[in-house]
């Protein structure tokens, strides 16, 4: 598997230094999903220098002259486009441009002109899709959307972990367009809830983790964390702190999912390949690789899993990167995943 691990909300323009790229680095993120008031040509080059400095990618998602043109503007939106992509295009961690955020399915036709023009630039385009909740029947729109837009990664993102409970509607989403991916032959991006805002809580590392596994049993390749930084208060929604607080300092979730990004994610990823299907049965979800592998996770986040599962013989240790004996029977603490085989 080629795993992206993203960050959207990156620090904002005066905290946008190459030792504040380090420290998205540092935590297993190697790309960047602009905003947080990124919102002009210069600091956008300007995070893209510190990138540079830290081996990062950014994808521009916070261009101005983007904004205005897919949402207020009826223009062919090549030239723009291309004056755009050539703007950043000579930094080495330029790796495409974010076209709209959670477009309503009238707003398809724009986007597919303006996915159509990154692409005619010689970028890469992206868009992420709205959850289940905001639209009509979600197998149509999903379904729309990949057809008439064929963006290069199918991304969306929705937001478990409630105030009063956990949103039964996120798996059932997680599988609707990990399949439209399928069909349609694209990579399929999830975001992870990290903070806690209005009608949202904040998430435990077990409840990270599992976000996480659940979406690599399901076949994603692109992890996206919401958000990095924690959103200014002006900005509304009641935003709690993030994987960095509002003063700077790094949140424990911050160390929780550096762990997971550097202990877990990069060295399982690249024994992820060929996925063919999910499997969800009674606690556990069970994603199945080429070669035979399965990706076990436990479907709980709240309690551990007690697995017995038959033609197991050994299981991938991270810590060595090699595959040790492993018995049919063990036990998955909360939210986590084993590799068999």
């Amino acid at each position: 598997m080629s795993l992206t691990i993203a960050a959207f909300w990156p620090p904002p323009p005066h905290e946008t230094t190459p030792a504040r790229y380090r420290q998205l680095a540092d935590a297993g993120i190697d790309l960047v999903i602009t905003g947080n008031y990124l919102n002009d040509r210069i600091i956008l080059r300007h995070a893209l220098a510190c990138a540079d400095e830290a081996g990062l990618g950014v994808l521009v998602a916070s261009d101005p002259r983007v904004d205005v043109l897919m949402r207020d503007l009826d223009v062919d939106p090549g030239p723009l486009i291309r004056q755009v992509v050539d703007d950043y295009r000579p930094f080495r961690s330029f790796r495409g441009i974010g076209v709209m955020d959670e477009p309503h399915a009238a707003q398809f036709p724009r986007v597919a002109a303006g996915v159509a023009a990154v692409r005619a630039a010689g970028a890469f385009a992206y868009a992420n899709l709205l959850p289940s909740h905001a639209t009509g029947p979600y197998d149509a729109y999903v379904g729309e959307f990949a057809a008439l837009v064929r963006p290069d990664v199918l991304s969306f993102d929705r937001y478990p972990f409630l105030t009063g409970g956990f949103d039964d509607g996120y798996l059932d989403d997680l599988a609707t367009v990990r399949e439209h991916a399928r069909r349609a032959g694209l990579p399929a991006w999830m975001y992870v809830q990290t903070l806690a805002y209005d009608g949202h809580r904040e998430p435990t590392a077990a409840e990270l983790a599992w976000q996480v596994n659940t979406a690599l049993a399901y076949g994603y390749t692109g992890i996206q964390y919401f958000t990095y930084w924690t959103p200014d208060p002006a900005r509304g929604e009641g935003f709690r702190p993030a994987l960095i607080g509002p003063d700077g300092e790094p949140t424990a979730r911050y160390a929780a999912v550096r762990d997971l990004n550097t202990c877990w994610l990069r060295p399982v990823a690249p024994h992820l390949t060929g996925w063919t299907a999910a499997e969800h049965t009674g606690d556990l979800l069970i994603g199945h690789y080429a070669e035979g592998l399965r990706l076990v996770c436990n479907a709980r986040f709240d309690a551990p899993a007690e697995v017995r599962l038959g033609g197991v013989t050994a299981a991938f240790d991270p810590a060595t990167g090699t595959y040790e004996p492993c018995g049919p029977a063990f036990t998955l603490a909360p939210g986590a995943a084993r590799l068999l085989r």
